[in-house]
C-alpha cells in the first residue's frame, strides 16, 4: 500500500460523489495500492449519512477501473480488505435505484459484491458505468441480421425510457421480451387479497443481454428499477421451465448462475417464443464466429 498523508478533511465527511481521473483526485486518507497507480478512471462514494449515534449503513468507498479489472477500496477505518474483481470473471452485473437508494451488484461463480450509494450521485455513477461498460462488454458484436424480434404487449412509457437510456451507442436491439406491472387477486380462505406485481422486461442485443425490472424484494417498485446486465460470451442458454401456474423464464450462464423470471400463464407463450429466438441468434453467431 502506499503511505497515507494527512487529510485536511476526513474523506467520511465528504457528502458528494465525484469522478477520480488522477491520482490527486484520489482522497488522501485512503491507502491505495501502488499496483493500482495508472487506473483509467474511478469514483469516490461517501458513506450513507449518519444516525443520530453516528451510524452509518455502509461506509465511503472509491472504485478504481484499471485494465479489466475493477478494484473496490473501503475507507481504512472499517478494515475492509480491497477487493479486486477481474471483469472476465463477471457473469453480470446490476445497477438499481429506488428513489434516493441506489446499488451495483456484482456477480460472480464465486463473488455477489453489493455496493451501495445515494442516487444524487446518479450522473456521475452513469458516466463511471458508461466507461465500465466498454471494458466489460469488449466490444463483443452479435450477428443477428433481422428485425427485432418483439414478444409480449408494447412497451410502457416507463420500460420505454428505462430502456432506451440503457442501450449504448451503436447497440442493436436483436429481440425483447414483456411482462408489464399487473395487479394480482390471490384467494386466503374466503378472502380475495390484491397485489400488485412487477414488470420484467429482457432484451438480446447485439452485445449483450439485459434484464430490467421493477420489483425487489417482493414489493412492486413504482418509482425503481433494476438493470443486470450480461455479455452474450457469459449466456449458456435461455428457456422456459415448470408447470401448472408456476412457470419462470430462465437465463442460465456458463458459470452455473441463472435470472429465473416468475411468468404468469399469458406470458408463457411470449416467453416460449423469445427463447427460441434468442437462441436461435445464439447459434447463428456462433456459426458465423467458427
Amino acid at each position: 500500500m502506499s503511505r497515507i498523508k494527512a487529510p485536511e478533511v476526513d474523506s467520511r465527511w465528504y457528502a458528494f460523489s465525484y469522478l477520480i481521473k488522477s491520482e490527486d483526485d484520489l482522497p488522501a486518507d485512503f491507502p491505495i495500492p501502488e499496483s493500482t497507480m495508472g487506473f483509467e478512471i474511478g469514483i469516490f462514494l461517501p458513506r450513507d449519512a449518519p444516525d443520530w449515534f453516528g451510524r452509518s449503513h455502509y461506509p465511503p468507498r472509491v472504485l478504481l477501473l484499471q485494465g479489466g479489472s475493477l478494484l473496490v477500496l473501503t475507507h481504512p477505518h472499517y478494515g475492509v480488505e480491497p477487493v479486486r474483481l477481474e471483469l472476465s470473471d463477471l457473469t453480470f452485473c446490476e445497477a438499481g435505484h429506488i428513489l434516493l437508494i441506489g446499488w451495483l451488484r456484482f456477480v460472480t461463480g464465486a463473488l455477489d459484491l453489493h455496493l451501495p450509494y445515494n442516487t444524487r450521485s446518479q450522473r456521475l455513477m452513469n458516466e463511471f458505468l458508461d466507461f465500465l461498460m466498454t471494458v466489460y462488454l469488449g466490444g463483443e458484436a452479435n450477428s443477428w441480421a433481422r428485425p427485432t424480434a418483439e414478444f409480449g404487449p408494447s412497451l410502457d412509457i416507463k420500460f420505454r425510457n428505462y430502456l432506451t437510456s440503457t442501450m449504448r451507442s451503436g447497440e442493436i436491439l436483436c429481440a425483447r421480451w414483456f411482462s408489464p406491472a399487473s395487479e394480482r387477486i390471490r384467494r386466503w380462505g374466503p378472502f380475495r387479497i390484491r397485489r400488485e406485481v412487477g414488470g420484467d422486461l429482457v432484451a438480446y442485443t447485439s452485445e449483450r443481454l439485459i434484464w430490467i425490472r421493477d420489483q425487489w424484494d417482493d414489493h412492486y417498485e413504482r418509482y425503481g428499477s433494476i438493470t443486470s446486465t450480461a455479455p452474450l460470451r457469459c449466456m449458456e442458454g435461455v428457456h422456459c421451465s415448470g408447470t401448472g401456474e408456476r412457470r419462470e423464464l430462465n437465463v442460465g450462464f456458463h458459470s452455473g448462475l441463472s435470472w429465473r423470471i416468475p411468468l404468469f400463464p399469458e406470458a408463457f407463450e411470449e416467453a416460449e417464443a423469445f427463447a427460441a429466438a434468442c437462441m436461435s441468434g445464439r447459434r447463428l453467431n456462433q456459426e458465423n464466429v467458427s
